[in-house]
């Protein structure tokens, strides 16, 4: 499919549910100049964003610490994922937007080929079909890393292109005041298309912190 192609079936597909579109917005990178994150990087971000997340709706519960500590893992987490695991007292703000990342573990989850199919998000993910594939007490990473067959190119770019454009609209929707179109669950699709961006390799940004999420 063509970058052309793409943004047709994504603007057909947005207009068929009421979602209004940016007919301007320009087109993704096409299939040729698109190179996707290896299964090494993708376990690392998935290990990364379990233990962010874990750590965040657990509050108190330090073994996500204790497990990328012992393990000498704190490298695979980005400057502020580290600065929020070590934190002894993570402000109410880090653990809302750690919280978050939960997001990002499902729709890289998707990517790596741990969950079947996705929709656009009306409703919050749940990662529980999955997450039985991460350490557990005293547990390696060898059934998560098993487990990874990553989606072939042309359907993450599908997504890629989608959220783009469903992004547009959330934000257009936020600024207008008006309610999200479709019921839309715009902090899903803002945490999703972060985390497609850094699945393809956006602006060639490897910091997580500094993935964006441009519209």
């Amino acid at each position: 499919m063509t970058p052309q192609q793409r943004k047709q079936a994504s603007e057909d597909q947005l207009s068929a549910l009421g979602i209004p579109i940016n007919l301007h917005l320009p087109l993704v990178e096409s299939e040729d100049e698109v190179r996707l994150r290896t299964r090494t990087e993708l376990l690392r971000r998935l290990v990364a964003l379990w233990a962010v997340a874990g750590t965040a709706v657990l509050k108190g519960n330090d073994f996500f610490r204790r497990y990328m500590t012992d393990n000498d893992l704190l490298e695979w987490l980005s400057p502020r994922e580290k600065d929020f695991l070590l934190a002894s007292e993570p402000s109410e703000r880090q653990l809302i937007q750690s919280s978050w990342r939960l997001e990002c573990l499902y729709f890289l989850g998707w990517c790596a080929g741990l969950v079947e199919r996705i929709e656009i998000p009306t409703t919050q993910s749940s990662v529980e079909p999955f997450l039985h594939l991460f350490p557990q007490q005293g547990s390696d990473l060898s059934s998560l890393e098993a487990a990874i067959a990553i989606r072939p190119l042309p359907e993450i770019l599908d997504w890629s292109d989608l959220l783009y454009r469903l992004h547009w609209s959330v934000r257009d929707a936020h600024l207008r005041g008006a309610p999200m179109p479709f019921g839309v669950e715009g902090g899903v699709v803002q945490e999703w298309h972060q985390a497609v961006n850094w699945m393809t390799r956006y602006d060639d940004e490897d910091d997580w912190d500094m993935v964006g999420t441009d519209t």
